[in-house]
């Protein structure tokens, strides 16, 4: 089965060079910092042993010999009778072995005792990457979106001004430098290795921090690539300007369209919001002798869907060719419009071919008896499922409860919306959970900032009726797996590891609207439009699919917008395409258009 994650990291270690790079680095920092008492010590030392050598007629290597054992009150030579030789003999034990005591020890040992200078150490460490990205923030988000680009192989910088955050022992277990400090700060930016970095994203919160963090590294690299993360739209939308389109990302609302999506509708795993409607992703088990056995072609023109990855049952990645069949036990995700992959998981019961026919297959959704909605939680993800559900084109009668902690503005803006209700209290309360029409709800939507409350919420609706459909907030992507297992829900969801997907892609690509992970792949969006010249004119859809491993999911022509364009549908100049592949799927496409192509080039 696929999986929203990527696979385990597994353990991670430092490279023998990259050690030895930073051990050099550290060496060198150290004895800047230690110059003025080691320079006393050697200055001590060489006066001792130049008088020596004069005064008493031995060679240097004799004389510095004996200039070490009058640090230790040993010294063998007979003592002078000249004032300067007398003080220097005097001052020799006294100077040196303050200077031991205070520079030379101290810095021998924090040359070789690491642990007690970590932050200094991670700094040394971070000296030695190059074309490396840069994190700041390591909070939920910005911990996702370093695992996902180690999971792509790609080096990772990660500057944190919280050393005692919890998520900082984390990222030291995966072998991530931490570069302690404000990332405001130029000198932290220059610790990071901005000036040697591929890309900065930008996890902290703060819409403010965020943007005058981009501005100092912009001020640092003027070309380098930033993603931000803010919550404001306003933000967004200015932003991007300044920034360069799709750099600027609200991770609320990269979440907010899958649990909108799954209030409404069952095992959704990932939604691409588009300006002309919503795109939800899912997988299936082909069942035994269901309505989707047969050609994957035919599947796909029928209902309107686009399968975007096929695996057979023992999970052998299938190539998207046109006569491809899917068989009972493959596993396939489906990209397509909610109503119909709503329709196609109708069609994926076993024996469903023998129930067509009978008239008895389950419906699915809001019906007239379950037509509404409870969202619990109007933090900044509530807020917007709520705006989400309220603009799909059939919009569910809506409840949302709230706690007297929420941002007054959030109730000010949902309070002029028709058809959605504001209750203020505990969610948790059965009754009342049955005061906002538990009994005429399709679903609660669990989406405060607590996970604990989040599972009280949904327990509590559980007791009140067993068959309500609930989606639940949680934090944890192995906690998520338990309660999937636990109580058979599919609708578990992290609003983090559902935005950090497309922070890390666009870090990693540029560009990128949208991005989800299936199994270890991570899949992004991106749109281009062909002009004089590109080598994909006169392509075909199914050849861009099969050639390419791309699949077309909006193109705008003449005005009009065609969603999952028809396979046999030719390119032409002027098209506008949002395409659908994996990170490496999509730089070779950019890259085979960008290079000179021969005059006759063709697929």
């Amino acid at each position: 089965m696929f999986r929203q994650r990527p696979r385990s990291l597994g353990r991670r270690r430092y490279s023998l060079a990259r050690l030895v790079r930073a051990n050099a680095f550290d060496l060198f920092q150290l004895i800047r910092e230690s110059r003025y008492g080691l320079g006393g010590f050697a200055l001590v030392m060489l006066v001792g042993m130049v008088y020596i050598h004069f005064a008493f007629g031995l060679s240097y290597a004799e004389s510095l010999y004996e200039t070490f054992r009058m640090l230790t009150l040993q010294s063998g030579l007979a003592f002078p009778r000249d004032p300067g030789g007398m003080a220097l003999f005097f001052l020799v034990p006294l100077l040196g072995l303050a200077l031991i005591l205070d520079s030379v020890f101290r810095f021998g040992r924090r040359l070789l005792d690491k642990g007690s200078r970590q932050e200094g150490w991670q700094v040394s460490l971070a000296s030695t990457y190059q074309g490396h990205v840069v994190v700041c923030g390591i909070g939920r988000v910005g911990l996702r979106v370093v695992t996902h680009l180690l999971a792509a192989g790609h080096k990772v910088v990660v500057v944190e001004q919280r050393w005692e955050s919890a998520f900082v022992p984390r990222a030291l277990e995966l072998k991530v430098p931490v570069v302690a400090g404000d990332a405001r700060s130029l000198a932290v930016l220059r610790q990071a290795g901005v000036q040697r970095a591929s890309a900065v994203v930008l996890c902290i919160d703060g819409d403010l921090v965020n943007i005058e963090v981009a501005l100092k590294v912009r001020s640092l690299r003027p070309g380098l690539r930033v993603i931000l993360r803010v919550f404001s739209d306003d933000l967004d939308q200015n932003l991007e300007e300044a920034f360069g389109r799709n750099s600027v990302f609200s991770a609320s609302a990269l979440a907010a369209p899958t649990f909108a999506a799954a209030a409404v509708s069952r095992d959704v795993r990932a939604v691409l919001g588009l300006d002309a409607c919503a795109l939800g992703v899912v997988e299936l088990t082909i069942a035994p002798e269901s309505l989707m056995s047969g050609f994957a072609r035919k599947v796909e023109e029928e209902y309107g869907i686009r399968v975007i990855e096929h695996r057979n049952a023992r999970g052998k990645l299938l190539p998207p060719v046109a006569m491809r069949q899917l068989e009972s036990g493959d596993h396939v995700l489906l990209l397509g419009p909610l109503a119909a992959l709503d329709a196609l998981r109708q069609k994926n019961v076993p024996r469903s071919k023998a129930h067509a026919i009978l008239g008895s297959l389950p419906p699915h959704g809001p019906t007239r008896q379950h037509h509404r909605v409870i969202v619990c939680g109007l933090g900044k993800v509530g807020y917007r499922v709520v705006r989400q559900l309220h603009q799909q084109p059939d919009p569910p009668s809506i409840v949302c409860i709230y706690s007297e902690r929420t941002r007054q503005e959030f109730v000010h803006s949902l309070a002029a919306l028709d058809g959605v209700t504001l209750i203020e209290g505990d969610a948790r309360s059965a009754a009342l959970l049955q005061d906002a029409g538990l009994g005429e709800a399709y679903s609660v939507v669990a989406v405060t900032s607590d996970d604990f409350v989040n599972l009280q919420i949904c327990l509590s609706a559980r007791r009140a009726r067993k068959d309500v459909h609930l989606v639940m907030r949680l934090f944890s992507d192995v906690l998520v797996e338990q309660f999937e297992s636990l109580f058979g829900m599919r609708t578990v969801y992290s609003a983090s590891a559902l935005a950090a997907p497309t922070l890390a892609a666009a870090g990693m690509l540029g560009d990128v609207r949208a991005a989800f992970y299936c199994g270890d792949s991570l899949f992004a969006t991106d749109e281009f439009a062909l002009a004089e010249g590109d080598p994909l004119l006169g392509s075909s859809i199914r050849q861009l699919r099969e050639s390419r491993d791309i699949v077309a999911i909006t193109l705008c022509r003449g005005g009009e917008v065609a969603t999952l364009p028809a396979h046999d549908l030719a390119l032409a100049e002027g098209d506008a395409l949002m395409v659908l592949g994996t990170l490496d799927a999509l730089a070779a496409l950019r890259a085979y258009r960008a290079a000179p192509a021969p005059a006759a080039r063709r697929y």
